[in-house]
């Protein structure tokens, strides 16, 4: 049967083109495509990590502080998911033919496809720290500090973690506590471009368990630590949903990789400066809530005829090898002798693929 690979799902589709489409649909509102780009990731044997992943990207740069509430069932479904995953002992098949994890997919995908658009705004490059780099110095030398702030202050570790973490965090808490995005933005690009450097601030290990020692070392744990304080601090959001948007960060956190993980973090501390200025402002707004169950309910009722279009390109991927552009004439020499040396399935073993890839019926 078709194998996901590094360079291909199971229909043949590029892995890096899948997630782009679905984020992209995800921003355009186009539940159809939606659907059927996070089934594909469903059924490739190396793709609910990336589902996880991306589904977690495309809030933070399309939803965001419009449906904050959105991570917390993410996070349940995600962890339905990969008990099944752990039962049928990591048997693609099993989960992407059980209806309970297609409907779960579904609804999350549904809701957020639903949800309200909140864009991220443009966001400062490292080229404008490092612009900015001496004259901040200048600034800090001369008593114009923001000083110490409160979950800086109980974050930070004089023991563990360097000092420059607290100088940085101090200035990006002042400016959250001020209701100053941009500025908010600016310093968590700062310390994503710190993080990046040679010579880094030490820092003690805040990560999960399951990264290596280097990632839970990240300058990065330290400003995720440092925000998780200051949402408990102005109790922004329940309990359950602010620690689920934490976990589910966790979770994703090396499959995001490092401009999935700068996203997500300014979509969380924009969510907190949007809390802010809604407590300390005289304006009435609306509470953020997730679509009508009914709406969602009806945009997954045919998800198993997308999952039966999934089989089909599939066996076609299995039966026709997929051509490549770009091949030389040695390639392309190369590439008919081996499709020509090719074993051929015979009727009964197309027949069993048939009946792998198709959705299980039940009564």
């Amino acid at each position: 049967m078709p194998h996901a690979t590094t360079k291909h799902t199971i229909s043949g589709y590029a892995w890096g083109d899948v997630t782009l489409a679905l984020t992209r649909a995800v921003a355009n509102g186009d539940m159809a495509r939606a659907l059927r780009w996070s089934a594909e990731l469903v059924c490739s044997e190396l793709g609910l990590g990336r589902l996880e992943a991306t589904l977690l990207h495309a809030w933070a740069l399309h939803v965001g502080p419009a449906a904050p509430t959105w991570c917390a069932g993410w996070l349940a479904a995600v962890k339905q998911i990969r008990a099944f995953w752990q039962k049928s002992g990591g048997d693609t098949r099993s989960i992407r033919n059980t209806p309970l994890v297609r409907q779960l997919v579904a609804e999350s995908v549904a809701s957020l496809v639903l949800a309200t658009k909140k864009p991220l705004p443009a966001l400062p490059t490292a080229a404008d720290c490092f612009r900015e780099a001496e004259s901040m110095r200048t600034r800090l030398r001369n008593g114009g500090g923001a000083g110490d702030q409160l979950a800086t202050r109980r974050v930070w570790s004089a023991q563990h973690d360097g000092p420059d973490l607290k100088t940085v965090c101090n200035e990006m808490e002042a400016a959250l506590r001020a209701i100053q995005a941009n500025r908010v933005c600016f310093w968590i690009v700062w310390m994503i471009t710190l993080d990046g450097q040679a010579d880094a601030p030490v820092a003690k290990e805040r990560g999960p368990s399951h990264l290596t020692p280097k990632q839970r070392k990240s300058l990065l744990w330290f400003l995720t630590a440092v925000l998780q304080e200051i949402m408990n601090d102005v109790q922004c959001m329940s309990v359950q949903d602010r620690t689920a948007m934490f976990e589910l960060l966790g979770l994703a956190w090396t499959k995001l990789g490092t401009r999935g993980r700068r996203d997500v973090l300014v979509a969380i501390a924009l969510t907190a400066v949007e809390h802010i200025q809604k407590r300390t402002s005289l304006q009435l707004t609306a509470a953020t809530t997730l679509p009508a169950l009914q709406a969602i309910r009806t945009a997954t009722a045919n998800i198993d005829k997308i999952y039966s279009i999934i089989a089909e390109e599939a066996r076609q991927f299995m039966l026709e090898a997929p051509s490549i552009v770009g091949l030389t004439a040695e390639q392309a020499a190369a590439t008919i002798a081996t499709q020509k040396t090719r074993t051929v399935l015979s009727a009964d073993d197309k027949m069993r693929l048939m009946f792998s890839l198709t959705p299980v019926q039940r009564s």
